[in-house]
């Protein structure tokens, strides 16, 4: 994440406006940076460096390209600690999701992101299957999973998502 002094001649004026567009992003405004967001995050105690409250900063200020570029955005494991700390309520979780589909349609999804949305593509599942699991399945008598991604394939389509290249 960004450390050191701002380049204000890098900053996208235009960013927190494009973020609060999204009617997910639109909690963004009521956030006053009390880092109760990023005390309630167990991912912040593994990696200091990653900061609900630094990124929402950073959208807020138009450091569009750090923000979008940045690793941290994908490390959010869905906890929504985050919110439930919030004394504002900010909908941080809802938030990053439209930073990353911001983030993916720039040409900065992770490559296993796009591994696995073209999985789902092919078979409907998130996972590969191997024999390993279909025994088990056969095991537990649960039906078999049917590979089949026709449906999947064409949502994802719709959304675009099939023309997302992984960040090189």
């Amino acid at each position: 994440m960004h450390d050191g002094p701002i380049q204000v001649s890098k900053l996208d004026a235009s960013f927190r406006s494009e973020v609060l567009k999204h009617k997910d992003a639109c909690s963004l405004n009521a956030c006053f940076s009390c880092g109760a967001c990023t005390a309630g995050c167990p991912i912040s105690e593994v990696f200091p460096e990653y900061s609900p409250k630094k990124l929402s900063k950073m959208v807020k200020l138009g450091m569009k390209e750090e923000v979008l570029s940045s690793r941290f955005i994908w490390y959010c494991t869905t906890c929504r600690n985050c919110e439930q700390h919030c004394p504002q309520n900010v909908k941080f979780f809802d938030i990053l999701n439209v930073l990353k589909n911001m983030a993916a349609k720039e040409g900065h999804a992770p490559s296993p992101w796009v591994e696995q949305t073209q999985q789902v593509m092919q078979t409907g599942l998130i996972f590969p299957m191997s024999e390993a699991l279909i025994q088990k399945r056969e095991s537990l008598f649960l039906p078999a999973l049917r590979a089949d991604g026709k449906k999947a394939k064409r949502i994802i389509e719709l959304a675009g998502l099939d023309k997302i290249k992984a960040k090189k």
